[in-house]
């Protein structure tokens, strides 16, 4: 679906690994593209084994295993940020957390000067 092509750009965009790979050519039903949900890997194998020579299927090996390094690669730094960004996180919250205990002496300190102000003045009638 676009939206999920979108969502993976996005995604790619901003963890620094550039736009996807290029939409694929085949129609997004079709049990030999590789991309397909309706990919089936049997029937690819089986139309590849028979069609292609030993130096097209050793071609088609290189390619996959590269493809496959290069994914392995985004999934790794995707992990990566996705941990980074989340000690990161952590770390804000705890220094919220300590910042937000240090205003309580400051808060009681300033309610108690507001009780000695409203003491001191007189009521109006």
């Amino acid at each position: 679906p676009p939206a999920k092509s979108r969502a993976r750009d996005l995604l790619r965009k901003h963890y620094g690994l550039g736009i996807g790979p290029p939409a694929p050519s085949g129609r997004p039903s079709d049990p030999m593209d590789l991309d397909s949900p309706a990919f089936d890997a049997k029937a690819y194998y089986e139309q590849l084994i028979t069609t292609a020579s030993l130096s097209t299927l050793l071609k088609r090996e290189n390619e996959l295993l590269s493809e496959i390094r290069e994914l392995d690669g985004e999934r790794q730094s995707l992990v990566y940020n996705h941990h980074h960004e989340l000690i990161a996180a952590s770390d804000t919250i705890a220094a919220m957390k300590t910042r937000a205990e240090s205003l309580d002496a400051d808060l009681d300190a300033l309610r108690a000067a507001f009780s000695e102000i409203s003491r001191l003045v007189p009521e109006v009638a």
